[in-house]
């Protein structure tokens, strides 16, 4: 009976020992995966204040090329008119 109870102890010693082992396996397994999702999470925010930044670049562009063309066309219309009036005072 004593001789039961030693060997029962000691397979449940043996079994804690098993059972501790995986759980520091675990926990080693789950900070790296905790440190990779850091990593994706601080890429994720750089990519979108990259991309924030490309945005105002390309808003900025489309207003200038919007104001560009429209200097454009009072410059057209400008010119069309200069030449229509010295057109007419030739008349």
């Amino acid at each position: 009976m004593r001789r039961d109870k030693e060997e029962r102890e000691r397979e449940l010693e043996e079994e804690n020992t098993e059972l501790k082992g995986e759980v520091a396996k675990l926990r080693a397994e789950m900070e790296a995966i905790l440190k990779e999702l850091q990593d994706i999470m601080d890429t994720k925010l750089g990519l979108e204040l990259e991309i924030a930044a490309y945005r105002k670049l390309l808003e900025g562009e489309e207003n200038r090329c919007v104001v560009h063309s429209y200097s454009w066309i009072l410059t057209d219309t400008l010119l069309f008119f200069v030449v229509f009036i010295i057109f007419c005072l030739r008349l």
